[in-house]
Formats: C-alpha cells, structure tokens, sequence
C-alpha cells in the first residue's frame, strides 16, 4: 500500500496541486476551523502534507509547521513553495506511520488530512490518531480528513456503472468501504477506504480524543461541482456562504465528497 501511495502521488503531483485550487470550498472551510482554535505562533504538524498548498498559507498567517510526505516530490514542490521559510521546524520524506516523526515538537496541533483513507485497515488508522494524541499538547486540537462512501458511490455509478455488476465492485465499496473494481485502483485514485458519516466520531472517540465538530467540506456540490463552476458569480457567492454556514448539518453531510473532523486530546 505505502509503495502504491507513494507512487501515485509522485507521478500525479500537477494533478493534486491543481484540485485544492479547483475545490472552492475545501480551504476556506477548513482554515475557518483552524483559525478557530489556533493562534498565530501556533506549532503544528502536517502530516502528508501533499504538495504545500496548506503549509503555504499556515506560513504566511504565522504559525510554526512540521512537514512530512510520503511523496519525495511533494515534499521537493512544498519546499519551492515556501522557499526553507524560517517558521519549518522540520520536514522529512516518511510514513506517516513512523512515529519518530511526530516527536520533533510537543504540537498545538496536527493535520492529518490525507493519510487516514490511504489506510484500508482500521488499526493503521488508529495507531495514527493515537501517536496524534500522544504528542499533541494537552488540550491541542487533531484536523482530520475523511473521504464519503455515499460520494464514492455516486462517482462509481457516473463513471463506473457497471460496477453493479461485479461482487468486488458496488457490493464491496457499500458493505465494508473499499473495492478493487469499482472506484479505488484506478488512473486517478489508489486503494482507499471511504466512510460513513456517523462512523467518525466513534472512531474518534475510539482513539481517546474528544470530537468537536464533523464537516461536510463540499455539501449539495459534492460530485456535483460543475453545477457549482457553472453558477453566475453572484449565485456562486451566495451558495458559497449557505454551504460555508451549513457545513456541519447533519442533513448535508453525505453529499460531501470529504469530511473534515475537528477533535482535541482532553
């Protein structure tokens, strides 16, 4: 899995670069999360930190960052990004499973945004929740990303819909969150496992960290975001703001493509 991982990203980088910047929502929201709970000055560790896209602007709003990817060119990209900025404490080319990464700093915070639909299995899952609670203060706050199972669904049926077809395919994705045939292992994604909704603050919880919040990041413009590319500029600020102040509605969560969790170590 990690060897997959790491090569999908390292032959797609331009093409992960480029989808932050063509979701509308997935930045705002999130940083409205973490500007919620962090102040300027803040240390926070980024795991798989991707192509530098968060690290970039974390940095120019002052907090201190810890890097770490799986992908040696995403962390090559990052650092074209951000030039060796003086607030990088560190940053390694790793698994995100290596706990020697995460005892650089005692952390105000850690992003794990990424890795956590890398892992098929949930006890890789965890241990990463857990080595987040061990070295985040006392307190500190855990940004975690979750990918939807009912949106993974509604991309199979557009691109894939004969999927239905196959055990390994629909079935598969629906009763246990991953599939070989139907969305995951394909061009432009790696195996994965894909979440229901009312899973995650269990599986938080499991992991000793008390939830805070559960965001759906896209809402109703999850596998629709054409309708949204397509709205005229007034309509798209409007949506904009209705999803951005609905994002935690429990009614909205399943058209998500991605969750973020907000939890913090007590």
């Amino acid at each position: 899995m990690n060897n997959d991982v790491e090569q999908y990203y390292d032959s797609h980088i331009f093409f992960e670069d480029q989808r932050l910047k063509n979701n509308p929502f997935e930045i705002p929201i999130t940083l409205k999360y973490i500007e919620k709970y962090l102040k300027t000055g803040d240390k926070i560790l980024d795991i798989a930190c991707g192509t530098g896209t968060y690290a970039e602007i974390l940095l120019k709003k002052g907090f201190q960052l810890g890097l770490n990817d799986l992908s040696e060119n995403n962390i090559k990209l990052t650092h074209e990004k951000v030039k060796n900025h003086q607030n990088i404490l560190y940053s390694s080319v790793s698994n995100a499973l290596d706990a020697g990464i995460w005892k650089k700093e005692l952390w105000d915070a850690v992003l794990i945004l990424g890795p956590l639909y890398h892992l098929t299995k949930k006890d890789n899952r965890i241990k990463i929740l857990k080595n987040a609670k061990k070295y985040v203060k006392r307190g500190g706050y855990i940004f975690s990303a979750f990918m939807s199972r009912t949106a993974a669904m509604l991309y199979g049926l557009k691109n894939n819909p004969e999927g239905i077809q196959e055990k390994q395919g629909v079935f598969s994705l629906w009763e246990t969150g991953t599939d070989k045939n139907f969305v995951e292992g394909t061009e432009w994604f790696t195996n994965a496992y894909f979440s229901f909704s009312e899973e995650i603050n269990p599986f938080i919880e499991e992991a000793g960290l008390k939830p805070l919040h559960l965001i759906g990041i896209e809402g109703l413009f999850g596998e629709n975001m054409n309708l949204y590319n397509n709205l005229k500029p007034n309509l798209k600020k409007q949506w904009f703001n209705f999803i951005m102040d609905h994002c935690e509605d429990k009614h909205l969560l399943n058209y998500s493509k991605h969750y973020l969790s907000v939890s913090q170590n007590i």
